[in-house]
């Protein structure tokens, strides 16, 4: 059986068959065909029937166990021979044809260490396949098999000699295939090194497996580590050889979640010194939770993972992975949690994996780096870098950076152009950093090295532009910029506890600048130096300050570390109780002195806005002498001013010379004068003295003053100190004392106080403060214990007398003396208070509300206290009632307030500048409840016949209605308000806040004809009188933004004054006085601020005002130029003023055109002339309020004689009136305090005639000038020279300019009186002989309503020549309708010619049509003329201003 060879027999009876076939075919003799064919068949019956018993009895003998050993024994012994390693197997068994399983198979490496174990292996094959050349295994499984792979020291594998094996040997022309569709793995367990996969399960396919090529699909992987079992599964599709697998479509999953999604190649995967990897990962994810559960997993030791890691959240990385195990290139981006980061770079490891070494480019935009590094203040980062670097798994070696940084967020500001170059390593730091940002331009080059005995620390550093408002360093001095240049150099050396001791080198700033806004100071160079010498064990310092602002210098021979422990030892003398001696004080013997000098300290104080003044040149010198135990510091300060508070001659000494230790200070205070305390104490001297010696300590204060109102005294205190449970226990007695405050005397009894620190127990006995009628005393314990408590008793106190010291004062006004006990339990841990006090005739804010009965009680089994009070009034009604408790375990409180009539006037202190002098009654029910910082309000308050004044506009609104409040809001629901008159308005809104914090409001508002403005006539203000209007309020913002729109219109009864003129320089144009104002915003803005508000103070919150109004005809409106010029009228337009702030611009826009009014003004100081304003004449806001444009025509009325202007050829004028109507005509345009001028006279009573012989006298602009000028001065028309009668010129002037001024005069007190009505006189004389005439006249204007206008005049004239010695002129128009459009007229005048009329006078009725339409052909050339002249003077203006 053993040499029976089962191929060899079939190829020879093969063989032998061919052989007799061929033979046959040449042998005649041979027989039959047929017997021989039965022949063959039979011996192939034979031997197939041998075959058959023989593969019977092999399969019989293959399960006999003396004949599976003799097999085993071969297998085993041919593959040791071959493989050089040690092989065992167990035991097999065989399935004829079809299967064959092998148990316990062991295969060593050729260190003779385990390779392989299988504990069994079952194979499902076609052995008839053999013929083929094949072998075909249809199933392979191999059932918990273990594998144990291991590195050489060359880092081979210990299953190299397979692998070699499989490739090495020549390969036959026709080789043997193998073929195996399915792998199968169960329990399989595998060792690499230091790792194990503690279960492995797969199911494979593999189609073909040969030498030299691998085509794999995997159906499934399990995958088990050493403890628990990993929940993971692996997915691919690989293909290759043993040169290269390329695995596609790769998906890890781990806990339901993808781990990775990619491709992988991988070349040399038999040899791990030249293994390379490519990996183009489409999703590489992982997160905090995720790696930490895979590490736990890891037959590993544990560890937590960093906080950096925990913070980047999810991670994905999309790129790819390419080298050497020991060097991998990445080439891709990390999309994480807080941003992405693009990394191209190189790892490069060792074997171990231990050591790692990093360099390659690193890009992040916007990159959430404050949350990374939990450092909130940081916020996003911009950057791109090249970082090469080294580290272990236990260190980091050095990282070498060169990193371009766009922008970087810190503290919310955004910093851009940041550059940093330099090396890092463990104990040195080593490199350059710059900023280039609008708000800070920064270099600096230094060097840090502690990693030898040599301590070295260099610095170079250049600030320039560093604004730290804008960076939002500081919330103060948003004006403030830096500038400066500081050189460092330190060095030392020597242990840690020396590094001080052996320090030398200096700090050099030089030049730095402070600005802030207009302000600056300098200081050109500040120095510190320090200088060490060691001589013999004994070192000698020198610490030398030198600058603009100070010179300080200390030297000496001491030790640095030993300095707090001699110092200590000098206190302990004195207080032993209070300073403990040093525990291990070395011998030394420490001395220096040291003064400072401080000087300009003015330049900083302003430039940074500190409030203090220090003209003068403090110092402070002083010593410290170890040997004989002597210490000694003095201060002196000339004078110091801050906040109005002025300290002169203060003076600090700290000395132990005469064996104690004192401490003396003097000081002469003046207080401002608008300080509380101040109006009572005045200015005060105090000496303070303090002494120390033997445990016991003596302190005396003494204050005096020298003002009328008397304030001084003396308190006088001795302390004994012990010690108590180790720490100190102070007895503390005050001596008795007299203090007279406010020239009023009170006294202090004598009385003890003891305090142990280490109990933290106060006992008071006995302290009293009194005067004649009130007095304070207090008693008791105060600890940590429930039951100990302080009782403090009051009696007849003057709480507001109390108060006037503090700045209370300014917030609340207490009426009435306090009588009463309050016990004050626990002090020193949860305070908790029970007191019943009473007040007579007790208010707020100087106004007496009732008596005041208010008690605290205790509830002890609760651990609260419960509040009560009551306000009674003089009828022993409860006005006002309180209930509450506080519960100071949670610092909670809350208060139940009832009131039944409280005179609301008592707010009037608080809401000054808001609202002014509120009466009424308050009724409602209100909570209030709070915990630490927060508040909470609810409930209801009604305001019964209230009325509130608001002083900006001078306006009292009534009103009884309601306001409802919840813990974040406050109502008006739809709340009704009325004015003086009666007139109703509506205001609804809501204030929603935090705790009456970050307020957010709706106010709204509407009005219907109410008075919205009632104003006093003052020069100052911008604007005043009496406004009533139909419109609405939108109020809105919050705390950092309020937005106020209105829109209205003006109603009847609206007197309104707009006084351009105040606060103005006056300048003179021509003959007109005009005055050009203040442009300045800030002036404006103190004209619309309140009187009693008037200072400025900075604030972060934005204002912006819109007012939209439409002005009606029915509006009353005057526009004050001067002390007495101005316009006045009625007319319609829409006007809009907007103020911002903080920026205080202030712009109006609009037009208003008028319908009628008059243009006043003064000719050189001498005559008052009033013109009236013709219809459509406008004025326009472009922007400045107080710099409009006008396009204003205006005519003076007035009769002059015609005999004046034609002289000796008046007879040429038939007429029987020796005067005539005249008007002087001006026309305004361009800027309003810098006019364009046309001037014009009109007869518009005469006939066209006598008007053509007017203009043919008046006939060039100087004559038309002249004429103006007489007319407007004298009432009369200018005579030429050569038609002058010179007897009567100077008397003729005279009358006219005496009539005029008394015409002026007479107007201006009727203008006080009534602007209804106005008037004038004239009176002339004229001519000589029969020709002689005297003419008197008066003119008025009625103006009653705002519909109804009368213009007339009348007069008297003597002439022998005239038989008409009276004579009047009457107008009477009223307006149909509101525009004016539409009117009715009616008039009588005196006839002039007797040629044309016969009768003395002409009347008429009518109705008249008025309407503006585009401008005429004459307006056309008047606006050009008018273009060309602006043109001309701001050409010449700015001629002037060149030359200047």
């Amino acid at each position: 059986m053993r040499d029976f060879n089962l191929g060899k027999f079939v190829q020879k009876e093969l063989d032998t068959h061919n052989t007799n076939k061929s033979s046959t075919r040449n042998t005649a003799e041979y027989p039959s065909k047929k017997a021989k064919v039965k022949k063959v068949f039979a011996r192939i019956l034979v031997a197939s029937g041998i075959l058959l018993l023989l593969f019977g009895a092999a399969v019989g003998l293959l399960h006999l166990k003396s004949v599976q050993t003799y097999i085993i024994g071969q297998v085993t012994d041919q593959l040791e021979k071959t493989l050089q390693v040690d092989v065992e197997i167990a035991q097999f068994h065989y399935r004829p044809l079809s299967h064959l399983s092998v148990d316990n198979i062991f295969l060593s490496d050729q260190q003779y260490d385990t390779l392989a174990f299988i504990e069994q292996m079952r194979v499902e094959f076609k052995p008839l396949q053999l013929f083929h050349n094949r072998i075909d295994i249809q199933r392979l499984q191999l059932l918990n098999p273990y594998v144990n792979l291991q590195s050489t020291s060359d880092s081979t594998l210990n299953i190299q000699f397979l692998l070699d094996l499989s490739t090495g040997g020549e390969i036959s022309s026709n080789p043997l295939r193998l073929n195996i569709d399915r792998l199968q793995l169960a329990q399989t367990r595998i060792r690499y090194n230091e790792l194990l996969v503690d279960q492995l399960d797969l199911d494979l396919t593999l189609p073909v497996l040969s030498q030299d090529s691998l085509d794999v699909q995997l159906h499934s992987l399990h995958l088990r580590a050493q403890l628990d079992p990993i929940d993971a599964h692996f997915e691919t599709d690989l293909y290759g050889g043993l040169d290269s697998i390329f695995a596609q479509n790769m998906q890890l999953i781990f806990q339901d979640t993808e781990l990775f999604s990619g491709n992988i190649a991988v070349f040399n995967p038999t040899k791990l010194d030249s293994l390379y990897i490519s990996a183009n990962c489409n999703d590489l994810y992982c997160n905090d939770v995720l790696l930490q559960d895979l590490l736990s997993q890891l037959p590993i030791k544990q560890i937590a993972l960093p906080n950096i890691v925990n913070n980047l959240g999810n991670v994905h990385y999309n790129g790819t992975i390419n080298g050497r195990l020991e060097q991998l290139i990445l080439n891709g981006a990390f999309k994480t949690s807080l941003g992405t980061i693009h990394v191209n770079g190189n790892i490069q490891s060792d074997q171990t994996l231990q050591n790692f070494d990093f360099h390659g480019h690193v890009a992040t935009s916007k990159f959430q780096m404050g949350k990374l590094l939990n450092h909130f203040d940081l916020g996003t980062v911009s950057l791109e870098s090249n970082v090469k670097g080294k580290f272990t798994a236990n260190e980091f070696v050095y990282c070498n950076v060169h990193a371009g940084i766009q922008n970087m967020e810190y503290k919310g500001y955004n910093y851009q152009s940041i550059s940093v170059d330099g090396e890092i390593r463990p104990k040195e730091v080593n490199g350059k950093l710059s900023i280039n940002d609008e708000n800070i331009q920064l270099y600096i080059d230094g060097l840090a090295d502690w990693s030898l005995e040599d301590t070295q620390l260099d610095i170079a550093m250049k600030l320039s532009n560093f604004k730290p408002y804008n960076v939002h360093l500081i919330e103060q001095y948003p004006e403030l910029a830096l500038n400066a240049t500081t050189n460092i150099s330190l060095h030392t050396f020597g242990k840690s506890n020396e590094l001080l001791d052996n320090l030398t080198g200096h700090v050099i700033v030089d030049t730095l600048q402070i600005y802030n806004g207009t302000k600056h100071a300098m200081m050109e160079q500040l120095k510190l130096l320090v200088d060490h010498h060691e001589e013999k064990g004994k070192h000698t310092h020198q610490l030398r300050l030198q600058s603009d602002f100070l010179t300080a210098n200390l030297s000496g021979s001491f030790r640095y570390n030993t300095l707090p422990a001699t110092i200590q030892s000098i206190l302990h003398h004195y207080l032993p109780s209070i300073v403990e001696s040093p525990k291990q004080k070395k011998s030394t013997n420490n001395t220096f002195d040291f003064y400072a000098y401080f000087r300009n300290l003015d330049a900083i104080t302003q430039v940074l806005d500190l409030g203090v003044e220090i003209p003068s040149f403090p110092t402070i010198k002083g010593y410290l002498r170890e040997d004989k135990q002597q210490i000694g510091v003095q201060a002196y300060i000339p004078y110091v001013n801050t906040s109005g508070t002025k300290m002169e001659n203060i003076t600090i000494s700290l000395d132990n010379q005469r064996d104690q230790l004192g401490l003396s200070v003097f000081v002469l205070n003046h207080l401002p004068k608008d300080n509380p305390t101040a109006a009572k104490l005045g200015d005060i001297k105090a000496n303070i003295y303090l002494y120390a010696q033997n445990d016991e300590l003596d302190l005396q204060v003494k204050l005096g003053n020298t003002d009328s109102v008397r304030n001084e005294g003396m308190i006088h205190a001795i302390s004994k100190i012990s010690k108590y449970n180790n720490k100190p226990k102070f007895d503390i007695q005050i001596l008795p004392s007299n203090i007279i405050l406010n020239d009023s005397a009170w006294t202090i009894g004598q009385s003890e106080i003891t305090y142990a620190l280490s109990e933290r127990v106060m006992d008071i006995n006995n302290f009293v403060l009194h005067t004649d009628y009130q007095s304070i005393s207090a008693n008791g314990r105060a600890s940590t214990l429930p039951e100990d408590s302080i009782s403090v008793t009051l009696q007849n106190v003057n709480v507001d007398y109390l108060l006037s010291y503090t700045e209370a004062k300014k917030a609340i006004s207490i009426l009435g003396p306090a009588t009463g006990q309050a016990h004050i339990y626990s002090v020193f841990s949860d305070p908790m208070l029970e007191a019943q006090v009473q007040i007579r005739n007790g208010g707020l804010n100087g106004v007496c509300l009732g008596d005041v009965i208010a008690e605290a009680t205790l509830d002890r089994e609760h651990n609260n206290i419960l509040i009560h009070g009551q306000i009674i009034d003089s009828t022993q009604h409860v006005i006002a009632e309180v209930n509450g408790k506080v519960v100071p375990e949670n610092r909670w409180w809350g208060l139940d307030i009832t009131c039944d009539g409280v005179n609301i006037h008592f707010i009037d202190a608080w809401t000054k500048g808001v609202i002014a002098n509120p009466q009424g009654k308050g009724y409602g029910h209100i909570k209030v409840e709070g915990q630490k910082r927060n508040v909470w309000v609810t409930g209801r308050a009604l305001a019964k016949d209230a009325q509130l004044t608001v002083p900006q506009i001078g306006v009292t609104f009534y009103l009884s209605d309601s306001i409802f409040l919840d813990s974040t809001a406050i109502h008006f629901p739809d709340i009704t308000i009325y004015d003086q008159f009666g007139n109703q308005g509506l205001f609804t809104g809501v204030l929603h806040h935090e705790a009456f914090a970050n307020m957010q409001y709706d106010l709204r508002a509407q009005a219907n004809k109410m008075m919205v403005m009632n104003l006093p006539a003052d020069q100052q203000s911008f604007f005043y009188g009496q406004v009533f209007g139909t419109g609405g309020v939108h109020i809105y913002g919050d705390d950092k933004y309020c937005q106020i729109d209105v829109e209205a219109k003006t109603e009847a009864n609206t007197k309104f004054y707009l006084n351009i003129n105040t606060a103005s320089q006056a300048s003179t144009s021509n003959f007109i006085d005009f005055v050009q104002p203040d442009t300045s915003s800030h002036y404006l803005l103190n004209l619309l601020q309140p009187k009693q508000n008037q200072t400025t103070t900075q604030s972060s919150s934005r204002l912006r005002l819109s007012l939209q109004g439409e002005v009606t005809p029915d509006a009353d409106i005057s526009i004050l130029l001067g002390r007495e010029d101005g316009i006045r009228g009625h007319g319609e337009g829409n006007l809009k003023l907007v103020y911002e702030s903080p920026s205080e611009n202030i712009h109006m826009l609009g037009n208003y055109i008028l319908q009628s009014g008059k243009f006043d003004f003064s000719l050189g100081n001498i005559v008052r002339r009033s013109f009236t304003i013709r219809e459509g004449s406008q004025i326009t806001w472009d922007s400045d309020p107080i710099a409009p444009t006008v396009d204003i025509t205006g005519y003076y009325h007035t009769t002059a004689s015609l005999r004046d202007l034609f002289g000796s050829e008046s007879s040429q004028i038939a007429t029987d009136r020796t005067s005539v109507p005249v008007n002087c005509v001006l026309q305004m345009s361009d800027e309003l305090f810098n006019p364009i001028l046309n001037f014009a006279i009109e007869l518009p009573q005469s006939d066209e005639s006598v008007q053509s012989q007017v203009r043919s006298m008046i006939n060039t602009d100087e004559m038309l000038m002249r004429q103006v000028i007489y007319l407007l001065v004298f009432n009369r028309f200018y005579t030429p020279n050569y038609l002058q009668n010179t007897q009567n010129i100077g008397l003729n002037e005279t009358y006219s300019l005496l009539s005029s001024t008394i015409t002026g005069q007479i107007n201006s007190w009727l203008s006080k009186l009534t602007d209804v009505f106005t008037m004038g006189f004239n009176f002339r004389t004229d001519g000589e002989g029969e020709t002689a005439s005297q003419e008197y006249e008066a003119n008025f204007q009625i103006h009653p309503i705002n519909q109804l206008i009368i213009n007339g005049n009348f007069g008297y004239r003597y002439n022998d020549l005239s038989n008409r010695p009276f004579f009047g002129d009457l107008d009477i128009e009223y307006l149909l309708t509101e525009n004016g459009k539409f009117r009715a007229k009616a008039f009588t005048h005196t006839v002039d010619k007797y040629s044309l009329r016969q009768a003395n006078t002409v009347q008429g009725v009518g109705f008249v049509f008025k309407h503006d339409f585009n401008w005429n052909e004459n307006k056309h050339k008047n606006a050009s003329n008018k273009e060309d002249s602006s043109k001309n003077r701001k050409k010449n203006k700015k001629k002037q201003k060149k030359k200047q």
